[in-house]
């Protein structure tokens, strides 16, 4: 373990104790949605892709419980990234770190403790619930890089102490919020990952992407699940993201790869559950439709750069950009989202709405036509219909025509 002088000092590097706070860019739909809640006794958890901003946005509530009057020694972050605790993962880390900030800080009122990718750390819900459960005066903010780990941990030993929230990549609003002069171009190429969008050069800005890329499949994936056939869950990945919105084929792929169905299915799993991709399955009514193996699903990565890293011609592809870009929105806002394909075909379907995306003003029927086809089917349960388009606004046979720009910023 670490002797508790380094561990102080390490603690002190990145506490705000001694130093101003950096809290960049702010994102201030996520402030005022968690900070609310801040105050409440549950545990408070951030999800989401790795380096998607969730480190940024507990600075950020670190910096308004500060302005709003708290003393900076009732704060206590704790990074589990960083390279000095790689050989200390384990809950001992906790009552240590615990003891000696509390030697250090002499603070007798509540402690706010953020924990940066509580994941790193096996049982660390058994911890979080024992100090919750004691009453302790302590109030755990809390983030996590994988999906199924925190649900499974939360939906067991933390039901009824926490309140979740998913961290994403920037919308585009918010990405003309870092970046004043950039283009919708620029953003549906490289993506939102903030990082990226503040970078200048081109070949950087594809480094980082790539480098995001390798970690998740590295840390939060191949590690975190023991595999051994490193080569193909990197190849699986690059197959699936360079995909983005094809139906797809589990025994195709098995086939492809020389594995079963069910290796494919686990390593898709757990890329979902690292946040690298989303699963929008077929439409209907009927679980026994909507389940039947022969309704592929479609599975979409979750930022447009990692699709431009995997695919060579995706900057060439404006139509699989377009789609990308609507997918990106309704994954920021929408829990449930599927696609419809039987006589005609629809890109998204929400909960009453079906949405078909096109990049050209020149459009073909099969896109209005695919809508009409499904509001037909389903009459009544299914409201609006809309089409996006490169420029086109307008409303014509129940249909409503949408530019691009004007519904990615609505």
């Amino acid at each position: 373990m670490i002797e508790k002088n380094d561990l102080i000092n390490i603690l002190k590097n990145w506490n705000i104790w001694e130093n101003e706070i950096d809290v960049g860019i702010k994102r201030g739909k996520y402030i005022n949605e968690i900070y609310p809640y801040i105050k409440r006794k549950e545990i408070l958890v951030l999800k989401g892709i790795r380096r998607c901003g969730k480190s940024t946005i507990m600075k950020q509530l670190i910096y308004e419980l500060v302005k709003k009057g708290v003393h900076k020694k009732q704060i206590l972050y704790l990074n589990l990234e960083d390279y000095n605790f790689k050989d200390s993962l384990n809950l001992k880390l906790f009552e240590e770190v615990l003891e000696v900030y509390l030697k250090y800080s002499k603070n007798k009122k509540i402690t706010y403790f953020f924990i940066d990718e509580i994941q790193n750390i096996e049982g660390w819900e058994r911890f979080v619930r024992t100090i919750y459960d004691q009453g302790k005066k302590i109030k755990f903010i809390l983030s996590g890089s994988n999906a199924s780990l925190l649900s499974k941990e939360l939906s067991t030993l933390l039901t009824g102490r926490n309140i979740t929230f998913q961290i994403k990549i920037l919308t585009l609003k918010e990405y003309f919020s870092f970046k004043k002069n950039g283009s919708i171009e620029e953003y549906m190429t490289y993506g939102g990952f903030p990082e990226v969008v503040l970078e200048s050069e081109k070949l950087t800005k594809k480094i980082i992407l790539q480098q995001y890329f390798e970690d998740i499949i590295n840390k939060d994936i191949i590690s975190r699940n023991k595999i051994r056939n490193i080569e193909l869950v990197f190849n699986l990945s690059r197959n699936i993201i360079a995909n983005s919105g094809t139906k797809t084929s589990l025994n195709k792929l098995a086939k492809t790869y020389g594995v079963s169905d069910t290796t494919i299915s686990t390593y898709i799993s757990y890329m979902q559950d690292s946040f690298l991709i989303s699963k929008v399955p077929f439409f209907s009514y009927s679980l026994k439709k909507r389940h039947n193996v022969l309704m592929k699903p479609k599975y979409y990565a979750t930022d447009n750069g990692f699709v431009y890293v995997s695919n060579l011609n995706f900057s060439k592809n404006i139509g699989k950009m377009y789609e990308m870009a609507v997918f990106l929105k309704l994954y920021d806002s929408i829990k449930n989202i599927s696609y419809w394909a039987e006589k005609g075909e629809v890109d998204f379907v929400l909960e009453n709405q079906g949405i078909n995306v096109t990049s050209t003003n020149n459009i073909d029927k099969r896109e209005y036509e695919g809508l009409l086809e499904f509001k037909k089917k389903f009459k009544s349960n299914i409201g609006k219909m809309i089409l996006i388009t490169k420029s086109i606004s307008k409303i014509e046979n129940g249909i409503e025509y949408v530019p691009l720009k004007n519904w990615l910023l609505e």
